[in-house]
């Protein structure tokens, strides 16, 4: 069971659908991209129906980090030599309109998700160090980013006990963390309260076009809709042939430590998040009661391997070794979505059939806004939309058959450079 789980309590279960339903928009996945969704269209007063095919949070949303990055999942400086600065602004803006659309959710909803702000990257080569200072002075200069904080080998153990890096960049107040399943379970109860409906266990089976409208079937129920919006990150590309060629599913782990004391402080100073700039990435945050949770690591099938606590504890231990003696009171996992160039996938495929998935660990900020700007766009106002559906998001290489062995081979030869 994750830490997120043991918790806090899950609400009462959600009846499956039945029958044949009607709704102006249905949403597949109660995540936070469809509740985002749903909350939005039903705050304007569209009939927004969301269907689950577990329990609300149970894909992605429910199983991350919980980490929010500034930006977009590539930095400003790579947006901008490919996009042009105009564009690059533009979705440095919309990130930033995430960032405050979600924080003030939060609070108009009193959603108890313990968002806390401040997060260090943690570079693991000097030339690596060197971009991050370049990429934060950029930042400060083009984009009138304050505050963020350098910290050289020297100065590295004021802030973490952490081995194995050079430097590191800490961001208070841009990035930062939160318990991503009780932020889910927040926007659900804030869209059913402004009016949407949300069936569990009922997963989605096919959806096709019925003349003007869109039919969704599920085991036991149909849904009628003029538009549908698939969501799900890496776990959508069954319904559709073109999310399924942009989108690569993996599995990702995560532990988490008892509470640890005084020690807390000798992992990271405050109850911030880290990641660094590993190809196969290492991602940890200390919680407010002071327990590390840690991810990293990946498997590329369809479920959590054996093993795979002590697996991550590992890792874990090579970056704090101090942490030997230390219980791992839970382990957990689940299924995420990359792209090829680590931005989102989010397209109309079809007139009045949306997706959203592959945002590659940038969900969190990302995934409700994403939501919120696909139901702004079926309301008639398709600016954010545009932006995010003109990201450069190519096909996977591969086709049908080799696109999963390409990616595992690329994967293990980045974990062979990390360990270089």
């Amino acid at each position: 069971m994750s830490l997120y789980e043991a918790s806090a309590p899950p609400p009462a279960p959600r009846p499956a659908l039945v029958g044949a339903q009607r709704a102006d928009v249905c949403i597949v996945g109660a995540g936070l991209t469809g509740l985002g969704a749903a909350l939005t269209l039903a705050e304007a007063g569209t009939g927004a129906l969301v269907i689950e095919a577990e329990r609300v949070g149970a894909g992605a949303s429910g199983v991350n980090g919980g980490q929010i990055h500034p930006g977009q999942r590539r930095d400003q400086s790579w947006l901008e030599a490919r996009l042009g600065e105009m564009r690059a602004r533009a979705l440095w803006d919309l990130a930033e309109e995430a960032r405050g659309w979600v924080d003030a959710t939060i609070v108009a909803h009193a959603i108890p998700c313990e968002r806390r702000h401040g997060l260090l990257h943690l570079a693991h080569r000097p030339g690596l160090y060197r971009g991050l200072v370049a990429e934060a002075e950029h930042l400060a200069r083009r984009y009138g980013v304050a505050g963020i904080e350098l910290f050289d080998a020297k100065r590295l153990p004021e802030i973490t006990g952490a081995v194995g890096y050079v430097g590191g960049v800490l961001d208070p107040h841009h990035g930062g963390h939160v318990d991503p399943l009780a932020l889910t379970r927040g926007l659900a109860a804030a869209a059913e309260a402004a009016g949407a409906r949300i069936a569990e266990t009922s997963p989605v089976t096919e959806i096709e076009r019925q003349g003007a409208q869109w039919l969704v079937r599920t085991p036991e129920a149909t849904v009628t809709a003029q538009a549908v919006i698939v969501t799900g990150d890496g776990t959508s590309g069954r319904l559709h042939a073109a999310i399924a060629a942009h989108v690569m599913p993996l599995v990702n782990f995560m532990i988490a430590t008892e509470p640890l004391g005084a020690r807390a402080d000798r992992v990271l100073k405050g109850a911030i998040a880290a990641s660094d700039t590993k190809h196969v990435v290492n991602y940890f945050r200390r919680t407010g009661e002071g327990r590390l949770i840690f991810g990293g690591g990946e498997s590329y099938g369809a479920r959590l391997p054996a093993g795979f606590p002590e697996r991550v504890r590992r890792r874990m231990l090579a970056i704090f070794p101090m942490l030997a003696k230390v219980r791992i009171e839970h382990a957990w996992g689940g299924t995420l979505g990359i792209t090829a160039p680590r931005l989102p996938y989010v397209r109309q495929i079809e007139p009045g059939l949306y997706a959203a998935a592959g945002y590659s660990g940038q969900g969190v900020m990302l995934g409700p806004y994403t939501g919120r700007a696909i139901a702004l766009a079926i309301g008639g106002d398709a600016t954010r939309f545009d932006l995010l559906a003109g990201l450069p998001v190519p096909p996977l290489p591969g086709g049908r058959l080799l696109r999963r062995p390409l990616l595992v081979a690329a994967m293990i030869g980045f974990g062979f450079l990390d360990r270089l």
